[in-house]
């Protein structure tokens, strides 16, 4: 994808051998003994080594002010560079709990911007810490609730549940739906954004339904423009906790019903859906007690209970952050000022010394 999309914003690049460090197992004893994991660790051992190198001969080529890294394991080699160079590094972190990578890199970093408030990164050092929120798409502000009724032929009577699953599409919530869909339907339009594995029964099951239902259920294997007319003519989304659809849905100010993965998968998902639920902008399912009936329960819940929906709304708008592009740009830029001024006074005191 960024070979597609970066040359056609003009933008230089270069692509950086990386490697992951993979965590199949729970146990940490599994994870050393097991030979496919030791195999694919050690290959990209090496690849981290050899994007060092790419990375240090590339930073000496551009000589940077500083070196922004957004997270993820492909940033490793690239900080490690940078660190080894005495080059200022800034990451950002899109979760409540540090990645690996960034866990890593935070020893050198001279901020840390994060997407929560300070308080919620205990073992950072607090003077690092800056508090910017999680980038979003601008053009999901702009949705249009007249746009998404035309789009997806939604009539005014009836609520919307829009349901997402994530870039990769869900199948646990995309079955989860399909059990409760002709319960659903009798007191709800749906549009279901569900990915590509699972779209064609899907679309059967929705074949199968009756005709007053199956004109209530959308289902599309991923939207693109029209997603932001489906958050504005949504009465509530429905997702996992990954912090893109977080922070999307609360700068529109939606009310969320979020289903993380599973602890053991996704520890820091969970915490993610925690914090929102306990703000007051969403409500939290887990995975591992979470059926069709206790699934339809809490929806119908939601709706039922007077002045909830206006309450989730109104929450999710405060924790919401539409400009924290913006936000992330101005500590960038303001540590670049800070640290060019540094560097013009030692400039100036070492001609002073020589005088």
């Amino acid at each position: 994808m960024e070979t597609k999309v970066i040359p056609q914003l003009g933008l230089n690049y270069h692509f950086v051998s990386a490697g992951k460090f993979r965590r199949y197992h729970n146990n940490l004893l599994l994870n050393i003994v097991d030979p496919t994991t030791i195999f694919k660790n050690l290959i990209d051992f090496f690849k981290v080594i050899k994007g060092f190198f790419e990375s240090r001969a590339i930073i000496k080529e551009y000589d940077p002010d500083l070196v922004f890294i957004k997270g993820g394991y492909v940033g490793l080699p690239i900080g490690f560079a940078a660190a080894s160079l005495n080059y200022p590094i800034i990451i950002h972190e899109s979760d409540s709990i540090l990645g690996l990578a960034n866990r890593i890199l935070s020893r050198f970093a001279s901020r840390i911007m994060v997407s929560y408030p300070e308080n919620y990164y205990h073992d950072l050092p607090r003077a690092k810490v800056v508090y910017t929120g999680n980038p979003i798409r601008k053009e999901m502000l702009t949705g249009s609730l007249k746009e998404g009724r035309e789009v997806f032929e939604l009539n005014i009577k009836e609520p919307v549940l829009l349901i997402v699953g994530g870039s990769q599409g869900s199948h646990f919530i995309n079955s989860l739906i399909a059990e409760s869909l002709s319960e659903l339907l009798k007191d709800f339009q749906i549009i279901h954004v569900c990915g590509d594995n699972d779209i064609s029964w899907l679309l059967y099951l929705k074949s199968q339904l009756e005709d007053d239902l199956k004109n209530k259920y959308k289902v599309f294997s991923f939207l693109s423009n029209e997603l932001r007319d489906a958050f504005a003519v949504s009465d509530l989304v429905i997702g996992r906790a990954g912090q893109n659809f977080i922070s999307e849905a609360s700068a529109i100010g939606k009310p969320m019903l979020l289903i993380p993965l599973g602890v053991s998968s996704s520890a820091h998902q969970f915490r993610n859906a925690q914090i929102v639920t306990r703000f007051g902008a969403a409500y939290t399912l887990t995975e591992d007690d979470l059926s069709r009936d206790v699934f339809i329960r809490q929806i119908k819940l939601i709706f039922e209970k007077p002045g909830e929906l206006a309450f989730l709304a109104k929450k999710s708008k405060e924790f919401g952050k539409e400009d924290a592009s913006e936000s992330m740009a101005e500590v960038i830029m303001e540590y670049a000022r800070l640290n060019n001024e540094e560097e013009e006074k030692e400039i100036t005191k070492a001609s002073r010394r020589k005088k």
